[in-house]
């Protein structure tokens, strides 16, 4: 498939950025391709995808504002045209289903279906480059763990839940206070008051997981809440899980020896939380 293409490109270089080279084109790749985009459009939609992202952070500089309305503008114009060109030619891929699907005589608007392949885009997209990210520089952090991975002793798609566990993607999450007598750990709360969750703080708690700094590949709990919980659980998270199994299970396979090529940083963000890259080499 697509992966194994864009690790064979990864082999040929030798020395690769894992974010950049890998899992940008990847995600994003499926993810087109489930919508029904045509394949030279990806790039199109990563940059409109980086570009709204900048939203969800907690201060966003006036430009950066500018930017992602505009992104978000251009991919609204753009899908728009696509959902007309899927009613023309239907093609069983997800946009096209869209719009037929029909619940009791109501048919989903334009807008619903645009807004639903928006969050499609920039929640499976953004978060999976960033578990694959922060979970393999984990990995090379961890040179035992990648043993286990590398030798089989712990699968791939146990391993995966540990890395969204570990160093979660999705850093803090906010909700609003919608009835009257909600308590919060003895605090109680107003409606249309705001609550900002820590997910990443929540992953790390002694009372939920037995020493929960240990990074443990191994450790299977797939109760997490990396994918949020309730009826708010995330819509993309059988995709994404599928995406990470299939990426780390290509990567242990191909390259052993896979190691960090200098200190990768992360990006200067509070809510979403990613690497600039992740310089490697097999």
């Amino acid at each position: 498939g697509f992966s194994g293409e864009l690790l064979d490109r990864c082999a040929d270089l030798g020395r690769f950025d894992l974010i950049r080279d890998y899992a940008q084109p990847y995600s994003v790749a499926v993810i087109c391709s489930m919508l029904g985009v045509p394949r030279e459009d990806t790039q199109l939609l990563l940059d409109w995808s980086h570009a709204i992202v900048k939203m969800y952070e907690l201060a966003t500089p006036e430009e950066q504002q500018v930017a992602a309305n505009r992104a978000a503008a251009e991919y609204i114009a753009y899908t728009k045209e696509l959902i007309a060109t899927k009613r023309r030619a239907p093609d069983d891929l997800l946009v096209s289903e869209l719009v037929r699907v029909e619940d009791e005589g109501d048919v989903l608007t334009e807008d619903e279906i645009v807004s639903t392949t928006m969050v499609l885009l920039e929640a499976g997209h953004e978060a999976t480059v960033n578990t694959l990210g922060n979970g393999v520089r984990a990995l090379m952090l961890h040179r035992g763990e990648w043993q286990r991975v590398v030798g089989g002793e712990v699968p791939a798609k146990v391993a995966v839940e540990e890395m969204l566990r570990w160093d979660a993607p999705l850093q803090l999450f906010e909700r609003w206070v919608l009835e009257p007598g909600v308590e919060i750990a003895g605090q109680p709360l107003e409606v249309g008051q705001e609550v900002a969750m820590l997910f990443g703080a929540a992953e790390r708690d002694p009372r939920r997981f037995d020493d929960p700094d240990r990074f443990d590949v191994g450790r299977g709990d797939s109760a997490h809440i990396a994918f949020g919980g309730g009826i708010h659980f995330c819509v993309g998270a059988p995709l994404a899980r599928q995406e990470l199994e299939v990426s780390l299970a290509g990567l242990a396979a191909r390259f052993p020896g896979l190691h960090l090529d200098g200190t990768p940083e992360y990006l200067p963000n509070f809510v979403i939380r990613g690497l600039d890259g992740l310089r490697v080499e097999a």
